[in-house]
């Protein structure tokens, strides 16, 4: 897939996102051609635990999972809104059986751990949810960056940059 006129979903927490996992991969996809959009349960004042505040695009529940090419969810201890949210899993399930990139960085992988995808496939996380991952059958690695097949998992804001440039490579 081409990155040019991908479009790419990103899904931020309404607060306590990782300021820098998201600017980081915005700014590589972008830069790359990709459209992104940004979704979450707020489209006001999203905050990044660093101080940046967004405008999501649309809400979650809005989302038309056949309308991309790829997701990232985006970590940070808010992502932990999403880890059983039912419209996440959903936006996981089918963008997967489509085989569209799936990502997710720092907490955010116990997202697409609760929908089974990495059951046997190695993937990493912030090391707080090495238990999350572990529970839903997946090989943690503790690395900074993994990729089996179309999911890609980072650790978090230490390997934002690998992950950027992992994520618009696969893109």
């Amino acid at each position: 897939m081409s990155s040019k006129n991908s479009k790419v979903l990103m899904v931020v927490a309404h607060h306590n996102f990782r300021d820098e996992e998201y600017t980081s991969a915005r700014q590589k996809l972008e830069s790359a051609g990709a459209q992104i959009t940004v979704a979450s349960t707020v489209t006001t004042a999203a905050s990044g635990s660093q101080g940046l505040s967004i405008d999501p695009d649309l809400l979650i529940d809005d989302v038309n999972s056949g309308d991309y090419d790829a997701v990232v969810f985006v970590g940070g201890t808010g992502a932990s809104q999403y880890w059983h949210d039912m419209k996440a899993h959903e936006i996981i399930t089918e963008m997967n059986a489509r085989g569209c990139i799936i990502a997710a960085t720092s907490h955010a992988p116990a997202t697409i751990a609760a929908t089974g995808l990495l059951k046997n496939k190695k993937a990493t996380g912030h090391v707080t949810i090495f238990d999350k991952l572990q529970v839903a059958g997946a090989d943690y690695t503790g690395s900074k960056l993994e990729q089996e097949g179309n999911i890609i998992t980072s650790s978090g804001a230490n390997a934002a940059k690998e992950f950027s440039v992992a994520l618009a490579g696969a893109i």
